[in-house]
């Protein structure tokens, strides 16, 4: 590893010390959603091994390969919904990639002095007398450098609250490696300033993620993958993901994929949400989908296409 490969991985380590040791308030809610259909399928653990554009929102360091597009829209009962559109291509010896979400919920608050909103995904089902919207603009590059994969990505997230805006600014970062069948990535997100409305403010809540996966391991007729990952935030509780898939071609090029998966994280959620999903991909098309419950709160429902 060269001097400059050390000095980053340095710089990665001190930051999550860093921003670990600073209590954070519970941010926008959109920054904590499953922000691609297949990992909601599996536990919201993002299949490493085998990345399309959206990997944007977990690890920019996995950007390179074929360019892919992605739109997915994500419902929560009948109160809220998410909107995504992400995209990537390689570019000057590395790979780019942009994204956007757009997250609309319900939820009673003050009028007369709006103040930035914090909300959980088990909330998003219920309803409430005024409408929240939230935003997330996202550029990010990854290139390679002494045998690992390196990323960063910039985004601007906003928020509406009572006719009010506010907005912050963040970063994410990450590395990642790849050996034989199976990919390994380390992110930290959410580095930024706080989201304002008027004069009140809140924080935004870093999240350290260290990640594991693989895919296409031959199992007769079958194709196997799984995924893994854990992720941290300041002062609360380690949040696991798992998830598996396998897949059936009966014809070339035509693949059939069906996904399980499962999250645990105790802050939000009362018990281990359980999640599955089916996938198909023809020739360089592909459409996904994925459920789960939560918590008697509501069905979540999120399906997406996707181009590659």
């Amino acid at each position: 590893m060269t001097r400059l490969a050390k000095l980053i991985f340095l710089l990665i380590i001190l930051t999550i010390c860093h921003t670990d040791a600073k209590a954070q308030g519970q941010g926008p809610v959109i920054l904590t959603l499953p922000a691609n259909t297949r990992a909601m399928a599996m536990g919201n653990s993002f299949q490493l091994a085998d990345p399309t554009g959206d990997i944007l929102f977990y690890n920019p360091s996995l950007l390179a390969g074929s360019t892919s597009f992605t739109m997915s829209r994500h419902s929560f009962g009948k109160e809220a919904s998410l909107l995504q559109m992400s995209a990537k291509t390689e570019w000057w010896k590395g790979a780019v990639a942009v994204g956007i979400q757009s997250l609309g919920y319900s939820k009673n608050i003050n009028n007369i002095q709006p103040v930035p909103v914090s909300q959980t995904e088990r909330e998003l089902s219920k309803k409430g007398l005024n409408r929240i919207s939230e935003s997330v603009a996202i550029v990010g590059y990854g290139w390679e450098l002494a045998g690992l994969d390196w990323g960063i990505s910039g985004k601007i997230i906003g928020q509406g609250v009572g006719g009010s805006k506010g907005q912050a600014y963040a970063l994410d970062f990450g590395g990642s490696k790849t050996m034989g069948p199976f990919t390994i990535g380390l992110a930290h997100q959410n580095i930024g300033n706080s989201l304002k409305i008027r004069t009140s403010e809140i924080d935004l809540e870093n999240q350290t993620t260290l990640g594991a996966g693989f895919h296409n391991l031959p199992l007769g007729p079958f194709d196997v993958g799984a995924s893994a990952a854990v992720s941290k935030k300041p002062n609360r509780p380690t949040t696991k993901h798992i998830g598996g898939e396998i897949s059936w071609w009966p014809v070339s090029g035509r693949t059939f994929t069906g996904r399980i998966g499962m999250r645990s994280e105790k802050e939000v959620f009362q018990s281990v949400i359980l999640s599955f999903g089916l996938g198909f991909k023809g020739d360089a098309f592909g459409i996904d989908y994925a459920f789960s419950d939560i918590d008697e709160a509501g069905n979540a429902h999120r399906i997406s296409v996707s181009w590659q």
